[in-house]
């Protein structure tokens, strides 16, 4: 949508209809508040990196990382952690 939409507007209709999505599908019981926030975090993070292939190196990294936060918990996150640190 924010493509598409004029450059003033465009974001603010994307954040809003990521917020939008986001409340319904945690008071839809779908996923947690907690996998919101983190996802959130993570993809904000991810333009932190300058080299373009680190970036894309680490978005593929995230989406295992979700997978085991969501299956396991902190508990998935620290096997994350270390596998990848071993690695």
């Amino acid at each position: 949508a924010g493509l598409r939409m004029p450059r003033t507007i465009g974001p603010a209709v994307s954040i809003v209809g990521t917020l939008v999505i986001g409340q319904a599908a945690v008071n839809a019981g779908i996923i947690s508040a907690a996998m919101v926030i983190v996802v959130s975090i993570t993809a904000i993070a991810s333009f932190v990196f300058p080299s373009y292939s680190l970036a894309n190196s680490i978005r593929m990294l995230r989406f295992p990382f979700i997978v085991l936060a969501a299956t396991f918990g902190v508990f998935g996150i620290i096997v994350g952690v270390i596998a990848l640190v071993l690695h």
